[in-house]
């Protein structure tokens, strides 16, 4: 699936000969308390490690969250590789986020308050680079460690600053506003359009004028609505520049073809893009510490999102383009060299989990061998490397585990066994009962193998049935996997004295792209089946599950699967559907990015009898009348993947029915709930409504 084109809703199985097992971590009994929502908002976000180039020192941010001020507020921290105190960088009185180090390790590019600064890797000497209107994220420093390369917001007509402050001014203070548009996209995730775009800059690293180098450009660096910094790279010559950007104008709602230009680093040059021969979406690059590749992430396929992401390799010499591994059924989701080029790690969704593979490249020849696995075991992600390769450092997290950072060292036999690094949560889950997941396969639709997992409640105790509630993810090509959710998180699901089950059905990733792609133009079909047949599965595998007290959640896709399993089966005593789609023709006229229903449908509702029979086969709510299920609805309002309406739209069917149901709406959230408040209302909402039909009152 594409880092930089978005999901609308929230890839038979074998990679390779060197797959790691995860044991069955359920034997061992866990001791605490059930996780309540104070406990789990006051367990700190740990992320974006970054190791000095000597390996010696690691950066990272973590993230707390202040219910009562309802906010969240991100530091960056710096600890020895060693071990030892962390200490908050700069300083105590700082909130710097993306810190990052310069080449030679002596100084520390951050953000904070919005703007580019520097300090020394002490975290003396603090410098403020920029005190640009738009804003500066996203810090890469050149190869020499002269020059930052950053994105800020400008209006691609201004020629200076000075413009755009003037523009922004203007806008802020207007009594009017409205919201005008000549064409598509004009709302995007939780924003509606307002002339800017994001462009690419760059700033001397002590001090002077920016420079833009993608001036008058009518398209965005990095593509919104989540790409950062990972969308540019600079050359290891420090001449070029290589980014990402989606510049179809018009077009912008219905294609996916994002490419990989180049720009001279000074300023002095038009962008080339390398990419165009691909209709597909081309992102992410990285060069080749020798300088020859540039290595890319490609979608072959126009108009889809989750096409099996390819790496490519671009040869600067002869601009020729290659597929580094056509016969590796999995996503190249991250990606970097070895500092003598002679291997490359690939960062990937295996079979419910985040792994490293390694893959040799022969004397730089790109000759093809089959990657192995250089880290597994739990959930991985976030990897930095030192710069003679011999140091490694990421976030490494499960269902039981909040993220920490580990570290690992290169020896003869390969990595070593892994240690953990940070120890920012320790204490918040010491008391905490908290269940790991166990793991299940068993034959889906058509005989497939498919993949679940299943918490049990955190006070378990052999020969006792508990209420289970089914878990549905979004996409539908995307996973719930063994990791620490930020928002649907397992433990809080389980805390009323739930067991929690999940499955990964058709669309999901991780399990090779024919299993991905047998969910479009099917939604309700067979991955309906493989769900069923996941909890028929679990029920008889797993004693403890009452099979009378079953409940059902689902977000984006996973809610349109909670309307559609509304309408197909009543062994569910009680149904969540958040951001779910219900109407399938008008959520096509309301949502954004709308290449994602012309793929899964076949085209637009009008455009041919196949494609309105797909709109209409597989539509909810045009099963309402057979709804009985007790449904909660919940939506935000700036929701413009999944327009509020549908959950208007379902709520009413279901009380015009006299079905007992529940409509949630926040007017301050989109598809996901973020603010601290609004988070504890939520699971209020959530885990009372499934109580309450799941858990009857004692007689």
């Amino acid at each position: 699936m594409s880092a930089a084109l978005a999901p609308l809703f929230l890839a038979v199985v074998p990679a390779c000969a060197a797959q790691q097992q995860t044991p069955n971590v359920t034997a061992a009994a866990v001791r605490g308390r059930s996780i309540t929502f104070e406990d789990f908002a006051a367990i700190p976000g740990v992320s974006d490690p970054q190791l000095s180039p000597d390996g010696t020192q690691l950066l990272y941010a973590v993230r707390t969250t202040d219910i009562a001020a309802n906010k969240r507020t991100t530091r960056s921290w710096l600890i020895p590789v060693a071990g030892g105190t962390a200490r908050q960088f700069p300083d105590a009185s700082t909130n710097a986020m993306e810190a990052r180090w310069s080449p030679d390790g002596k100084s520390v590019a951050y953000t904070s308050g919005g703007q580019l600064w520097v300090a020394d890797a002490s975290g003396a000497g603090k410098r403020q680079l920029t005190t640009i209107n738009g804003g500066a994220s996203g810090p890469v420093w050149s190869p020499a460690g002269d020059r930052i390369a950053f994105t800020t917001a400008v209006y691609p007509d201004c020629k200076d600053d000075a413009c755009n402050a003037g523009k922004s001014k203007e806008a802020d203070t207007s009594k009017v506003k409205a919201h005008i548009a000549n064409s598509l996209l004009y709302r995007h995730w939780t924003a509606w359009s307002d002339g800017t775009r994001s462009h690419l800059y760059t700033v001397a690293a002590a001090g002077g004028a920016p420079v833009d180098l993608t001036a008058g450009a009518d398209y965005d660096v990095p593509p919104p609505p989540f790409g950062g910094s990972e969308a540019y790279a600079w050359s290891p010559d420090g001449r070029e520049i290589a980014y990402t950007a989606k510049d179809q104008r018009a077009a912008d709602a219905w294609t996916t073809d994002l490419n990989v230009y180049t720009v001279p680093s000074d300023g002095s040059g038009a962008a080339q893009v390398i990419t165009a021969a691909n209709r597909g979406a081309d992102q992410n690059p990285v060069y080749s510490p020798d300088g020859r590749w540039i290595a890319y992430a490609s979608l072959a396929r126009p108009g889809f999102e989750s096409d099996r992401g390819r790496l490519m390799l671009y040869d600067r010499t002869t601009k020729v383009s290659r597929e580094l591994l056509p016969r590796w059924d999995r996503n190249a989701d991250g990606y970097f060299f070895a500092p003598d080029t002679k291997a490359m790690y690939i960062a990937t969704l295996d079979r419910g989990r985040d792994k490293l593979f390694r893959v040799a490249l022969e004397m730089g020849s790109m000759r093809e061998s089959m990657p192995t696995i250089a880290i597994g075991g739990m959930n991985n992600s976030a990897f930095t490397l030192s710069r003679d390769g011999r140091t490694i450092a990421w976030q490494r997290d499960a269902a039981d585990h909040p993220p920490e950072v580990y570290v690992s060292r290169l020896t003869a036999k390969g990595w070593d066994a892994p240690r953990q690094l940070t120890h920012e949560t320790d204490a918040k889950v010491a008391g905490l009962a908290l269940q790991p997941l166990e793991e299940f396969w068993y034959s889906g639709a058509g005989g497939d193998s498919v993949q679940g997992f299943i918490m049990k409640p955190p006070q378990y105790r052999a020969g006792t049935k508990y209420p289970t509630v089914l878990l549905v993810h979004g996409g539908p090509q995307g996973a719930f996997i063994d990791n620490w959710h930020g928002r649907w998180n397992y433990a809080m699901f389980a805390a009323p004295g739930n067991a929690v089950l999940f499955v990964n059905p058709r669309g999901s990733t991780g399990y090779g792209q024919r299993f991905v792609d047998e969910v479009s133009k099917d939604w309700g079909g067979r991955a309906y089946e493989d769900i069923m047949k996941g909890v028929d599965a679990a029920i008889a595998r797993y004693p403890f599950i009452d099979s009378t007290r079953l409940a059902m959640a689902g977000g984006s896709y996973g809610g349109y699967m909670a309307n559609w399993i509304n309408g197909h089966t009543n062994r569910f005593k009680a149904i969540v559907s958040h951001a779910g789609v219900f109407n399938l023709e008008s959520m096509y006229g309301a949502t954004e990015e709308i290449w994602f229903p012309e793929w899964e449908f076949g085209g637009p509702y009008w455009d041919s009898t196949a494609s309105a029979e797909q709109y209409r086969k597989w539509s909810p709510h045009l099963y309402a009348s057979r709804m009985n299920t007790p449904t909660l609805v919940i939506n935000g309002e700036l929701d413009f993947r999944v327009p509020y309406t549908e959950g208007l739209s379902l709520f009413t069917a279901l009380q015009r029915r006299g079905v007992p149901s529940r409509l949630v709406i926040f007017p301050d959230e989109g598809h996901f709930i973020l603010k601290p408040q609004n988070q504890r209302l939520w699971w209020r909402e959530v885990n009372g409504w499934i109580t309450r039909y799941t858990h009857p009152p004692a007689m």
